[in-house]
């Protein structure tokens, strides 16, 4: 990999991984639309997933770009690979449950539904985070891995498609999740 990248070769490798982003979060919101909106509780559950989908990229972002930076100075190990896990495990978890608690919050002071008990609104986002993060984790690693091994910058490639299977997996596991906890 060469040094500094030209503009061209920057271009090349973001495009089309940019166009998966595009397109899987499309689908991860028509899947979304389909899944949770015939839920007697949909509008407590929506205060939900802007704040998943963002905090699944605020987080998730800052472990790819760690595990391609460790990939391309050569210094990626056991060690630094689970320090970078358990930091984005902690950080998941301390979000989720601030997710919840302005949740619970906001229903309180706007919505004001109660159809389920308020705690659901605590359980739901760290559930949901907890298990898109055990799809997230291992398939952005392989990604980083098999971008570096054929020369491309990870930084390029792996972020925007990790984007769309994120998305869609942050949906799929939130559904899961209500499903699982009996939400109405």
């Amino acid at each position: 990999m060469e040094a500094r990248d030209s503009k061209g070769k920057i271009i090349k490798e973001t495009f089309p991984s940019e166009m998966v982003s595009i397109v899987g979060d499309i689908l991860a919101g028509i899947v979304l639309s389909l899944l949770i909106v015939s839920f007697e509780s949909f509008l407590l559950l929506i205060l939900i997933i802007p704040a998943l989908l963002s905090l699944r990229g605020n987080l998730s972002g800052p472990f790819i770009a760690r595990t391609s930076r460790d990939f391309i100075i050569g210094e990626f190990n056991k060690k630094s690979w689970f320090e970078n896990v358990l930091a984005t495990l902690s950080l998941s978890l301390l979000t989720a449950l601030a997710i919840g608690v302005f949740s619970i919050l906001i229903n309180f002071l706007l919505i004001r539904l109660y159809i389920f008990h308020m705690g659901l609104l605590i359980v739901i986002p760290v559930i949901s985070i907890v298990l898109t993060l055990s799809i997230s984790i291992p398939c952005s690693t392989f990604l980083n891995f098999l971008a570096f091994k054929r020369g491309l910058d990870p930084n390029n490639v792996v972020n925007p498609v990790m984007t769309a299977i994120d998305d869609f997996f942050t949906v799929i596991c939130f559904y899961l999740t209500i499903i699982m906890l009996g939400v109405p």
